[in-house]
């Protein structure tokens, strides 16, 4: 039984003329690949005049539409699309012997993240000279200054003054990197020595809680790869297996191959990540324990930015963790 035999023909009838009062395009194509039904936005839309009936490769006439419909008949298919100056995402998904597909204008949703990128871009911007200033200023008036009262006060403004810094510097490198305004510019990079030089700039870090550092990547390991960028992504990486981790405890940095990737491991022995917390720890500004994280400091944007890195390289990156047990970060990046 396919599914206009599951409601009588009236109902069925009704059903379909509110599908015709949507805002959304909708299609439904028989397993022959004859069209079913059109609704008037998707006709208006895709300028389809009289296509019920029709093999669908006569009535859609948008080429990559047509390929997206075209896939195999049982799969269930999610693309983004541009129709007339428009952004649709087209939906594919099947009920029983019935293709449907769903066209959604995405397009104020498109404009407002790209309104909320353009902002923060230029917030920070506009922020940097200011705040280059002050920092400027405090640190004239801490040389100068003699009582060690007013000193102590001047330390905790220098100490916000440059978390701000440290904020908006990582604001602006999201923004640069989701513009693509910084270009990847990839080259070969021995990574047992590009971790050690990591390791130099972060031993003091590890000084107040005893912490060990590991570089157990092997000497023959190399990846390609912007060096610049992937030096903040594994600064990030390390730091925060630095100060989330227990009193003795130890970060070691493992590489290896794996089918055309190459795979890189920061783990630690630290207080681990809840398991729930784990789908959303990428996120920009979330923080698992937020008392934990603004007593270690930090910006709440480490990790979405090793995101973001990650991706521009085509790449990804991956988390597995126990609570008190440690948490391990993976790196995948194309070997070559």
């Amino acid at each position: 039984m396919n599914f206009s035999q599951k409601i009588k023909p009236k109902d069925f009838e009704t059903f379909l003329k509110f599908l015709d009062f949507l805002n959304e395009g909708i299609i439904v194509i028989n397993k022959d690949k004859t069209v079913f039904y059109i609704n008037n936005y998707a006709e208006n839309l895709l300028d389809i005049r009289e296509g019920e009936g029709k093999h669908f490769k006569e009535v859609i006439k948008d080429n990559y539409l047509f390929s997206i419909i075209s896939h195999d008949y049982n799969k269930d298919i999610q693309e983004e699309i541009v129709i007339e100056d428009k952004k649709f995402l087209v939906k594919v998904y099947h009920i029983e012997d019935k293709k449907f597909v769903h066209l959604t204008d995405i397009t104020p949703f498109e404009l407002y993240k790209q309104a909320k990128k353009d902002f923060v871009s230029n917030v920070s911007h506009e922020l940097k000279t200011p705040i280059a200033v002050l920092k400027g200023v405090i640190e004239t008036l801490e040389e100068e200054e003699n009582d060690k009262e007013k000193k102590r006060f001047l330390k905790i403004a220098e100490k916000r003054i440059n978390q701000m810094d440290s904020l908006i510097n990582d604001l602006l490198i999201i923004a640069r990197l989701e513009s693509k305004e910084d270009k990847i510019v990839k080259r070969k990079i021995h990574l047992k020595g590009f971790i050690n030089s990591l390791f130099e700039d972060l031993y003091p870090l590890c000084e107040e809680k005893n912490i060990k550092l590991y570089n157990k990547i092997p000497s023959d390991f190399y990846v390609y790869g912007d060096e610049n960028k992937l030096s903040i992504l594994f600064k990030n990486l390390i730091e925060n297996a630095i100060k989330y981790n227990k009193i003795d405890g130890s970060v070691t940095v493992e590489g290896e191959y794996e089918n055309r990737y190459a795979v890189i491991k920061v783990k630690d022995t630290g207080i681990g990540i809840p398991k729930k917390a784990l789908p959303l720890i990428f996120e920009r500004f979330y923080r698992v324990d937020k008392s934990r994280s603004r007593s270690v400091g930090g910006t709440g944007l480490g990790l979405s930015i090793v995101k973001h890195i990650a991706e521009a390289h085509k790449g990804k990156v991956e988390v597995e963790s126990e609570l008190d047990k440690g948490s391990t970060f993976i790196i995948k990046l194309p070997a070559g």
